[in-house]
């Protein structure tokens, strides 16, 4: 229930800032609600499915009342959405990134490393756009997650569980559609915009999302429920290499930094070229996190 002390620091820099941006007192309030949906679940855990229809509520009031929505393709295709392909799609992405970052709290430090680097990274390029609300919102959530990562650490003394990590996912989602919106609409000369809007925000995102589409393949093609909890995940293959919670967590952190360095590299390259270059990345790395654990397996079993 390490995200209690999360919540309360960044809220003690929000509560009163947000009074006066009625805009963003969605943002808040649906955060309060998945918040209060992880509180529960730590306590008594609740069914995956019931877990996810509580979940809607505060992304459905976020893409109704707020302008956290995706619109269209973006540079992806020159396809607009309609009202409810608009409500569709971005209810579906928030409840993809929220739980993708759900999934990846399975050791001592990891979602808080991955969610200070996302979450400052994103606030950083906030600040340098100029949209000084999301900048705000971003810097005081990294403060709180900076003091838990504190005892965090392996050998951790608290833990995240569903009331941070939750929480946390939805702001990334949150952060991430609107970075897409905001970059996709500012002008071509501005020194700060990358011409790849979605896989910009993909890059940022690499972690937790190819942890999550990989183990979703895993579980399907064993045939087991996608919402079957197993010890399948990148970090598991990481540990199960002889690395420690602390090793494995600088690891993948470093993974991210990496593929956020390639979007930065890659700051002019077109949504397909970036896409392409980051997919064909992910899968040499997790070939050769693959043939390093079936050769551990196999030295193990001589």
């Amino acid at each position: 229930m390490g995200g209690i002390p999360i919540y309360i620091g960044a809220a003690f820099s929000l509560i009163f800032w947000f009074s006066s941006n009625s805009t963003y007192n969605y943002l808040f309030s649906a955060l309060t609600i998945f918040f209060i949906i992880g509180i529960r679940d730590d306590l008594i855990p609740m069914k995956p499915i019931y877990k996810l229809l509580g979940q809607l509520v505060p992304i459905i009031m976020v893409v109704l009342f707020s302008d956290i929505k995706l619109h269209s393709l973006y540079s992806l295709a020159d396809v607009n959405f309609n009202i409810w392909l608009t409500l569709g799609i971005s209810a579906f992405t928030l409840i993809v990134i929220t739980n993708s970052f759900n999934l990846i709290d399975g050791i001592d430090g990891l979602s808080g490393t991955l969610g200070f680097i996302i979450i400052g990274s994103f606030g950083i390029w906030f600040y340098f756009a100029g949209v000084t609300n999301y900048a705000f919102i971003c810097f005081s959530f990294i403060g709180g997650i900076a003091a838990f990562l504190m005892y965090n650490w392996h050998p951790s003394r608290i833990f995240m569980g569903d009331t941070g990590a939750l929480m946390i996912g939805f702001l990334i989602g949150c952060l991430s559609i609107s970075f897409i919106n905001i970059n996709f609409n500012l002008n071509p000369g501005n020194e700060i915009k990358f011409s790849s809007s979605i896989a910009t925000a993909i890059c940022l995102l690499i972690v937790p999302l190819t942890d999550t589409l990989r183990i979703f393949i895993l579980r399907v093609s064993r045939a087991k429920s996608p919402l079957h909890a197993d010890n399948n995940h990148i970090h598991h293959a990481l540990l199960e290499l002889g690395l420690n919670h602390s090793q494995s967590t600088l690891i993948l952190g470093g993974v991210n930094l990496l593929f956020i360095g390639l979007a930065i590299i890659g700051k002019g390259w077109n949504e397909y070229q970036l896409l392409f270059t980051c997919i064909l990345l992910v899968l040499v790395l997790l070939f050769v996190l693959h043939r390093l654990v079936k050769a551990k397996t196999q030295k193990r079993t001589i």
